[in-house]
């Protein structure tokens, strides 16, 4: 054991080299599959009968997308810094982990939270890990929206950072929670039920549909609603009797019709403007008044991010049926705007009935739980069979932005939601259901861009050009005029029996069809894609990507940042993998030289 303990000292200690410096001679560990174990990518834990072969294979590699070839000079640490952790976790007698399932387990999240220290951080060292770091760490978990039981172990591997520093050789220089602190960490920014449901894109839009139609119908219920509280303030409990009287309908009618209308004009903002909950139930009067006046978008605060107790100041851009949605919240909350203490806060409560919360004092402004209430309202009255909250409308919001409209660099939907870091935006758009809630749209995205490319529309360069040259010989063979019509009909066939889809990325597309997973240089296993394993190598190079004229400001971007790279730092590998970046990204460029 104290061979062992030195060998690991002696390894991860220094930070050079580390690629270099082959585990090969420590892993004859009972738990571990030598044969199999390659030393630096894949470990193959021992298995069992019971469970699925693959909970024991662990891959050393990042699991994220958009890793640059310039961030992987960081990475040699912390792949082999996880690697000696995990040995730890077993080896040291520390932990109560004696089975190789648990262990890879183990692995799995030690490997996620070493690539959030380096990717996402940007930390080059366990030792430059600082409080400030574990903050936005738990940040990045609540993001996440995961169950508290999860987040503990998350939060639990920080710990063993801590505890295990002195068998591994290094470590955190700090314990993060102490007895009892976890628990209660893992509570407060975990879920207590599952992570929140994905709205399918078409069911978002016919949400956002319906909210609509019941703002451009809405006129005649605010009229209703104007002669109810006339007749309620002269008439008091009996005014419904008159409301029948006038309107002959019972004046919970127009009771549940406004609050319905209410609920929707929310909806209608909160899905134009991906706005958080919080920054909505703050908005003010005024600035709702100056946006519909001005027409120059919706001024706001956020508090989530800021890190201030003043919040930083948002503007969100909105349409005209934002501005419809704006001038039905400021007709409904009119009346209750007259008696209220909260005369600046946008969101009112109906002037009908009072809400209460925590208490016997009625809620004068739209809170959590009336909040809640009206998105009920608006669900059950459109027979929606399960409870729409704000953030699934965020969500919604970010992965149309970022399957269906080609993105381009996520910084620009990041700075849209406020994000501090690239990383909380790629939690939601690389969703586990995006994919399988997502084919008809990928359908339609993939025979607009072969359309695009076969009528000569779109320039497709790259290893994927060969793909449509190739197809478009074909069409030509059967046809002397390449009709629209044709070329749907042909694009139809190479989508539904070939398998074609088209990946949108931030750098190009990825042509995929059955058959070709195979081609792929991201792939990992030989037969299939592997798009956590995308970077511009790869990419540059592979015979099923394509690229037009809309991606060269991105790699003009990409070639900047490398050049900046070569000039400022001092580390050769990253140096030598930042003028390979800059070569792949002059070629891509060149590629579109004489394009106009």
């Amino acid at each position: 054991m104290l061979e062992l303990k030195s060998k690991l000292q002696n390894r991860i200690s220094s930070d050079s080299s580390l690629e270099q410096q082959a585990l090969e001679p420590l892993l004859d560990f009972w738990w571990l599959s030598k044969e199999e174990s390659s030393t630096f990518e894949t470990w193959y834990f021992k298995t069992d009968n019971h469970s699925s072969p693959s909970l024991f294979k662990v891959n050393w590699s990042p699991t994220i997308i958009g890793v640059e070839s310039s961030e992987f000079g960081r990475w040699f640490f912390w792949r082999e810094y996880a690697k000696h952790l995990t040995i730890a976790v077993m080896e040291s007698g520390l932990t109560t982990v004696n089975k190789p399932i648990t262990l890879a387990s183990y692995a799995r999240v030690i490997r996620a939270v070493c690539q959030w220290f380096c990717f996402s951080a940007g930390l080059n060292h366990i030792g430059d890990v600082e409080k400030v770091h574990i903050e936005d760490f738990e940040m990045y978990l609540k993001s996440l929206q995961l169950h508290k039981n999860t987040i503990e172990t998350r939060l639990h591997i920080l710990n063993l950072m801590w505890k295990l520093k002195d068998f591994v050789g290094t470590g955190l220089k700090f314990l993060c929670y102490y007895q009892g602190k976890l628990k209660q960490k893992a509570r407060k920014i975990g879920v207590n039920g599952k992570r929140t449901k994905s709205i399918p894109p078409m069911e978002f839009l016919k949400l956002i549909d319906i909210a609509l139609m019941e703002i451009e119908k809405s006129t005649i219920w605010l009229a209703k609603l104007q002669f109810y509280v006339v007749l309620k303030a002269k008439y008091g409990a009996s005014s419904s009797i008159h409301y029948k009287e006038m309107f002959n309908e019972s004046s919970s009618e127009v009771i549940n019709k406004i609050r319905l209308i209410y609920a929707s004009a929310i909806i209608v903002i909160l899905s134009l403007t991906a706005m958080r909950k919080h920054e909505a139930t703050v908005l003010k009067y005024s600035d709702a008044v100056k946006a519909i006046e001005e027409r120059e978008g919706l001024e706001g605060i956020e508090h989530k991010t800021s890190k201030t107790e003043t919040g930083k100041p948002t503007k969100r851009v909105l349409n005209n049926s934002g501005y419809k949605a704006l001038k039905v919240i400021l007709a409904i909350t009119s009346y209750s705007r007259e008696s209220t203490t909260e005369k600046d806060r946008l969101l009112l409560r109906v002037p009908f009935q009072h809400s209460v919360s925590g208490g016997t004092k009625p809620s004068e402004y739209v809170n959590t739980r009336v909040f809640y209430g009206l998105m009920d309202h608006f669900t059950q009255s459109n027979l929606v069979k399960y409870k729409l909250r704000p953030h699934m409308l965020r969500k919604a919001f970010s992965l149309l932005w970022a399957w269906r409209f080609e993105i381009g660099d996520l910084e620009y939907l990041s700075n849209f939601l406020s994000h501090n870091t690239l990383d909380f935006t790629k939690a939601y758009i690389e969703d586990p259901d995006a994919i399988e809630y997502l084919p008809e749209e990928m359908q339609r995205y993939s025979a607009t861009v072969m359309e695009d490319a076969f009528l000569g529309h779109r320039n497709i360069k790259g290893g994927a050009s060969k793909i449509i040259d190739k197809y478009f010989a074909a069409i030509r063979k059967k046809v002397s005029v390449v009709e629209p019509e044709f070329v749907q009909q042909f694009v139809s066939y190479l989508i539904q029996k070939q398998g074609y889809l088209i990946i949108p990325n931030a750098d190009g597309y990825c042509f995929m069809a059955k058959g070709r997973g195979f081609r792929a240089k991201c792939s990992t296993d030989g037969q299939n894609p592997n798009y956590a394993n995308r970077n511009e190598k790869h990419c540059s190079s592979c015979p099923n990507f394509g690229v037009d004229k809309s991606r060269v400001e991105y790699w003009t971007a990409r070639k900047n940042a490398h050049q900046i790279v070569t000039e400022k730092s001092s580390d050769e590998m990253l140096i030598k993998a930042s003028r390979e970046g800059i070569a792949i990204a002059e070629k891509i460029i060149a590629l579109f030289k004489d394009v106009t």
